[in-house]
Order: C-alpha cells, then sequence, then structure tokens
C-alpha cells in the first residue's frame, strides 16, 4: 500500500526526525506516553467502580469525579502530547497499521461514552449523587468505560507488534 504523501511529509518534518534519529527522546516519549496513560486511566477506573458501587460508595459521584478530574487532564495531555511526537516519528510506516486505527475507533468511543455519561450524569446529578450503586443506565457507562480503556490498553500496546 502506498503512503499518502501526508504521512510522509509528516515522517520528514524535522522534529519527527530528531524524535526518531535520538538515543534518548523517542524511549523517553514512550515512558511518558505510558505514565500519562496511567495516570489518565487510573482517575477514570476510580470513577468508573464508583459507577458500579464498588469503592467509595459513601463519596458522592461529583465530588469523587471532580476531584480526579485534573489529574485525567494531566494524563491526557501527557498521553496526548508523548503519542503525537511518537506518531510523528513513524507516520509514514504506522499510519495504517490496524492497531492503531482500532485504537482511534476505541478514544473515539470511550469519549462519546465519557461524553454521554456527563450529559446523563449532570441531568441527574440529585438523585444518582449519594446511591451506594447508581441506576443500571450508569452502571453501564462504568463498564463500557472499563472495557473501552481495556481494549485502548491493548491495541495500543499491539501497534508495536503488528503491522
Amino acid at each position: 500500500m502506498t503512503t499518502p504523501a501526508f504521512f510522509e511529509w509528516l515522517y520528514d518534518l524535522p522534529l519527527s526526525t530528531y524524535v526518531r534519529e535520538s538515543l534518548y527522546l523517542y524511549p523517553a516519549l514512550d515512558v511518558l506516553h505510558v505514565l500519562g496513560v496511567i495516570v489518565l486511566l487510573g482517575s477514570i477506573a476510580v470513577v468508573d467502580l464508583r459507577l458500579l458501587g464498588k469503592v467509595f460508595i459513601e463519596v458522592p459521584i461529583a465530588r469523587l469525579s471532580n476531584s480526579v478530574l485534573p489529574l485525567a487532564f494531566v494524563g491526557a495531555a501527557l498521553a496526548f502530547a508523548s503519542g503525537l511526537l511518537l506518531f510523528l516519528s513513524e507516520a509514514e510506516t504506522i499510519w495504517n497499521n490496524p492497531m492503531l486505527v482500532t485504537k482511534f475507533v476505541l478514544l473515539i468511543l470511550a469519549a462519546i461514552n465519557i461524553g454521554a455519561w456527563h450529559v446523563a450524569f449532570g441531568k441527574n446529578e440529585a438523585r444518582w449523587n449519594l446511591l451506594p450503586a447508581p441506576p443500571l443506565r450508569a452502571k453501564i457507562a462504568g463498564c463500557a468505560s472499563l472495557a473501552l480503556w481495556a481494549a485502548i490498553l491493548v491495541f495500543g500496546r499491539l501497534i508495536a507488534f503488528i503491522f
């Protein structure tokens, strides 16, 4: 399969070349990406497990969510920035990797799930906030989130091994 000119252009950027050819930068970015993902997913998992009534059942959902949201944003920013640089360094060869494409689709679905949850919770916060185990709709959102993020981790890891 031929590489579209856009991905060749990304690959040939001086920044992409620098990341790819640097002895320490690429591995450092890889570590930062993993750390960002850990912080992001750890904070999301705490809220998801609360939605399932498994942890912190005495803590209002809104309070718990607001407590971990800054961590989620830091993790997301770190994972996105480092992931973008890692992608740029290999754009020419990785752009059509089915594992990467699947990871991106799963990321979109996870973002939709998060958005839908926030809309639903915003409408039902007064009723759901103090329940030890929120209603089925919230549990489904929590389960879907955990499953999506687990799949994102798996497909993200497989990018390096399946072309």
